[in-house]
């Protein structure tokens, strides 16, 4: 395949787990998820473009992992190792997502990177194939590929969409400025932690049926050895609860919460208490997915 003479600008939108059960652990050492997660509008912006050769990446913003330990460049990697040989490729990431905090960005970098190549190659490959690769690369990455509203299962790599939030609501996210390690968090569950999947289950229940979601329906199976050894984060769960009158909730293995709030106002009034000692933003539902596999 041959590439075209474009650039190609896509923002890789992070994530919150509404929903987040370990069931167990697998043969493969990989662990059983069963998870409802939300894309929101907190996004980093990756472009693209055609090089004699290699695959070169730089960065700005939050810092990250470079070359070959970034996720954009390993997504790079594999697309042409498994699509065909591009004679190279630059990639250029703004990073608003900051990493470990359980907010997903540097799988979603995968995946904007796997669609951002898929267009820019003469014959665009197949839902199925490019589904394939963000399996191979991480857990996380193909629900980026499907995007908005969507039920995780397996080790990630089984989603299916779901329907939009009903109402809209919108998100208060905050985060210490401690990342927590998703390895350590999983080497800290014990057999209490592990659950059966029916609160997920009843969460997609009153999604599909179209009825409101509250705070009292958001579940995570890692708050407990989270909150414990990371004090910070529970510093910051807590006050969150208090700004909004609504329970905060740990994303992924944290280290970021967030709330919902019915309104803009009351959304930014409650990330503006919480400025002096965390960083916190306002996002929105995304609910335009990528591509649909």
């Amino acid at each position: 395949m041959v590439l075209v003479s474009q650039t190609i600008t896509r923002q890789a939108f992070a994530k919150v787990n509404l929903a987040l059960e370990v069931l167990g652990k697998c043969e493969d050492g990989y662990h059983e998820l069963r998870s409802v997660v939300q894309c929101i509008s907190l996004a980093d912006t990756i472009r693209m473009q055609p090089a004699p050769q290699g695959i070169t990446l730089r960065t700005s913003g939050y810092p990250v992992p470079t070359a070959a330990d970034n996720l954009c460049y390993q997504a790079a990697q594999v697309f042409v190792a498994r699509v065909g040989e591009p004679s190279g490729v630059e990639i250029e990431l703004v990073k608003r997502i900051p990493v470990g905090r359980g907010l997903g960005g540097g799988s979603s970098d995968a995946a904007a990177v796997l669609l951002g190549l898929s267009e820019l190659v003469a014959q665009r490959p197949s839902a199925q194939l490019l589904g394939e690769l963000a399996a191979e690369i991480g857990s996380d990455v193909p629900l980026f590929l499907m995007g908005g509203t969507v039920l995780m299962k397996g080790r990630g790599e089984v989603v299916r969409p779901l329907p939009e939030l009903r109402p809209q609501p919108v998100f208060v996210i905050a985060w210490p400025k401690q990342p927590v390690s998703t390895a350590e968090a999983y080497r800290l569950l014990t057999a209490e932690d592990l659950t059966d999947g029916m609160r997920t289950d009843a969460l997609v229940k009153r999604i599909e049926a179209g009825e409101t979601v509250g705070g009292e329906d958001l579940y995570n199976c890692f708050e407990r050895v989270v909150l414990q050894h990371w004090p910070a984060v529970a510093d910051v769960r807590e006050r969150l609860t208090v700004a909004l009158d609504s329970p905060a909730v740990l994303s992924g293995s944290g280290s970021a919460v967030y709330a919902l709030a019915a309104d803009e106002k009351t959304a930014q009034a409650g990330a503006d208490s919480l400025s002096t000692d965390y960083e916190a933003v306002v996002a929105k539902p995304v609910n335009t997915g990528n591509m649909i596999i």
